[in-house]
């Protein structure tokens, strides 16, 4: 039991911080104009498919499996659709939203999909757990409360969409009984079509007279969409998950907002950013929270 509860522990550590890296990589590279959000999204979804195909191959072959377990091709299609929604949409908010104010619309819009879809799958919410809702909330809201700046609405509207759709490839995700074939045929087809889209683009921008965004790469934003894709997103999305069947909708909703704590954490190490009293606040109101919403759901502890 002991041995179960620490390897979960550490899985749920491992998955959160691949998505804080992640977050940081986008960050740099976007942020700071190393490569436009097309290319980002092209190569972080092609580096991710290989990665997983090749890491499901190292898999099956080590246990000898004969036949590997397969998905069909409408939930291939939808689980492709899903993780390109979320990547283009994440990579287009992020090029013009502040990080803060970004991560707030993505991981606020992901719990409350979760915390909805939980509701209407008629899994009721107890007292403690709307308690440990509205704790992380306000923890949330306190993190991202000195970055808080008015944005873009256009900008801000893409960012919601893309926690929508991330919301739904997690749905998808835990229905899955393979996760390492679901996230695999996740990327093979989320990078198929985004090859495809991607392509078109770059037809549409040699066609048109007056362009305002163009395609281009610097080998820090190559290098930067690579680490993401195939570190932080395909590697990170598989461990996500194998945590999945092991804890409630409700849960990973909550646990997800770990995610700006430990880019927190990653940034004063490797940035040098600043602790502030806030976030001191935030820490202890969001980890307190997600510790009373699964007080009574004990599957993960």
């Amino acid at each position: 039991m002991a041995k179960t509860m620490n390897s979960n522990y550490l899985l749920a550590i491992t998955t959160m911080t691949a998505f804080a890296l992640n977050s940081l990589f986008a960050r740099f590279a976007l942020g700071f104009q190393a490569i436009d959000p097309m290319s980002y999204t092209l190569i972080r979804l092609l580096s991710g498919a290989l990665a997983l195909i090749l890491l499901a191959l190292l898999s099956f072959r080590s246990t000898r499996d004969s036949a590997s377990p397969s998905l069909g091709f409408l939930p291939s299609c939808t689980l492709g659709a899903s993780l390109l929604g979320y990547a283009i949409l994440f990579s287009l908010a992020y090029d013009r939203l502040d990080t803060g104010v970004g991560a707030l619309i993505l991981f606020g819009t992901v719990q409350l999909t979760l915390i909805g879809y939980h509701r209407l799958s008629g899994h009721a919410i107890s007292k403690m757990e709307m308690l440990g809702i509205g704790l992380s909330l306000v923890g949330f809201v306190t993190l991202m409360q000195p970055s808080q700046q008015q944005p873009d609405f256009s900008a801000a509207f893409l960012m919601s969409l893309a926690g929508i759709s991330w919301a739904i490839f997690t749905i998808l995700g835990k229905q899955s009984k393979h996760a390492l074939i679901a996230t695999k045929q996740g990327f093979i087809f989320g990078a198929g079509m985004m090859t495809v889209l991607y392509l078109g683009y770059a037809l549409y921008l040699n066609d048109a007279i007056v362009t305002t965004t163009s395609l281009y790469l610097t080998p820090q934003g190559v290098g930067l969409a690579l680490l993401s894709g195939i570190g932080a997103s395909a590697i990170g999305y598989y461990l996500w998950y194998l945590l999945l069947p092991k804890i409630d909708l409700l849960q990973a909703s909550l646990l997800q907002l770990t995610v700006p704590v430990i880019a927190l954490a990653l940034g004063m190490v490797f940035i040098g950013e600043q602790i502030t009293v806030y976030s001191c606040i935030a820490t202890l109101l969001i980890l307190g929270g997600i510790a009373l919403a699964s007080f009574s759901k004990v599957r993960l502890l």
